[in-house]
């Protein structure tokens, strides 16, 4: 049984967490599974990094707002990866790696081809306005 205070792995035979002490549930307290994990499972409000990551990726595809969207995209994605790893029943491990991968490849994408213009532009190609 997992503690709901800290999240500790607890033996279910334990009136109290290992970790943090504080009273454990009795197991016929502990409600069932129902339907909010199908819910969670696709739209992982429980873990608002990965979701928020998930839409800013998916509207970095727009050019003029790529570069900020992808970045803070790329950004919350890792959190959200970092969020679903110590708390397992938040779920949305899938939404925060399309964060990362979709926000990072364009908005570092994006950043890199507006530099590369911006240098080309000013001629640091070596090719001279004449």
């Amino acid at each position: 049984m997992y503690c709901p205070d800290c999240g500790t792995s607890n033996d279910n035979a334990l009136p109290q967490c290992q970790k943090c002490g504080k009273p454990l549930p009795v197991l016929s307290q502990i409600p069932s599974p129902s339907d909010d994990s199908v819910v969670s499972t696709i739209i992982p409000y429980k873990n608002p990094y990965a979701l928020i990551a998930y839409y800013l990726g998916v509207f970095s595809l727009i050019p003029c707002l790529g570069i900020l969207l992808g970045i803070t995209a790329f950004i919350l994605g890792i959190k959200g990866l970092s969020y679903a790893r110590e708390h397992p029943e938040a779920k949305g491990r899938v939404h925060a790696l399309v964060g990362v991968w979709v926000g990072g490849i364009f908005g570092f994408g994006y950043l890199i081809l507006t530099i590369l213009l911006m240098l080309f532009s000013a001629g640091m190609f070596g090719m001279s306005r004449r």
